[in-house]
């Protein structure tokens, strides 16, 4: 999301990675993914069943290691999960990307106003979504290359929103953590482009620790930044939230003949700049005759 005084300012932006890359990550994923479904008992099997394997292997003397034995189990698993070779995947890749930067592949609404910073979106730029109805808007990030970070304080969902990551080949842009409201993760750059955040996960703090939550949040947006705030079942509706946001610009979507039913989402905008309070003169002190 660069505009003409990030520009001057961009930092160099790390290259994309290549596709097969990619496809190692997914492995990767998919095999501790599939390690993390596991009771201890059904792992201990697993590593005797390689063990095993190995013992048979004709014409081939192992010294049994813990990496060793570790390689082999991934092979097991991925021969369980019947996960495709590079040549076929690569071919199918292209056309998953395609589909998942579709918004109504994730079930988000076309109206949603994350659609307008779509075309905006660079490769490196940089996402903090939290809350569990913004999950969908960190898939869809993801899928446009963006660095996306997703936090929930609830451990399970947490654990399905990575699953999820990693089914759909993600993994290499999108950290998933159980965290405090508000909490930004250790890795993420001083100036984040985008934070998403549901009305669910605002309302569920106390006046104070709400305003102290979006205030921190506003601090770590860059200039020309965006918060997205998305709308949650009994909660308020995220108009209640602006009052919050001073000088920073609402963007409105062009109107519509009939008004929805209920929102979709605000989206609003950070100055390029924020203007700083000159410090006040110095008093002139008296000079002793």
């Amino acid at each position: 999301m660069l505009t003409a005084l990030q520009l001057q300012q961009q930092r160099r932006r790390r290259a994309l990675p290549s596709l097969r890359q990619q496809y190692h990550e997914y492995i990767l994923q998919r095999i501790e993914g599939y390690k993390n479904s596991l009771t201890r008992r059904e792992l201990l099997e697993l590593g005797d069943a390689a063990a095993t394997e190995m013992a048979a292997t004709d014409g081939e003397q192992f010294l049994l290691t813990e990496v060793l034995l570790t390689d082999w189990v991934d092979r097991l698993i991925h021969r369980r999960l019947r996960l495709q070779p590079y040549s076929r995947w690569a071919k199918h890749f292209r056309a998953l990307r395609q589909a998942q930067r579709e918004p109504t592949h994730w079930g988000i609404d076309r109206r949603c106003p994350i659609t307008r910073v779509l075309p905006r979106l660079e490769p490196g730029d940089t996402a903090l979504v939290i809350g569990a109805d913004s999950a969908p808007i960190a898939f869809l990030l993801a899928a446009y290359d963006v660095e996306v970070v997703f936090t929930g304080s609830d451990m399970t969902f947490v654990d399905q929103v990575e699953s999820r990551v990693a089914e759909e080949a993600l993994g290499h842009y999108c950290s998933t953590y159980v965290a405090p409201t508000g909490q930004v993760p250790l890795g993420l750059p001083e100036r984040i482009q985008i934070i998403a955040i549901d009305t669910a996960t605002l309302d569920a703090q106390t006046a104070g620790r709400r305003r102290q939550t979006l205030e921190g949040l506003m601090e770590r947006t860059a200039p020309c930044g965006v918060h997205l705030i998305l709308p949650s079942a009994r909660a308020l509706a995220p108009d209640a939230y602006l009052s919050h946001y001073g000088d920073w610009t609402r963007e409105d979507a062009p109107p519509e003949k009939r008004r929805p039913a209920k929102s979709v989402g605000v989206l609003l905008g950070k100055p390029p700049q924020v203007s700083e309070v000159a410090p006040a003169p110095a008093r002139s002190r008296d000079v002793p005759a």
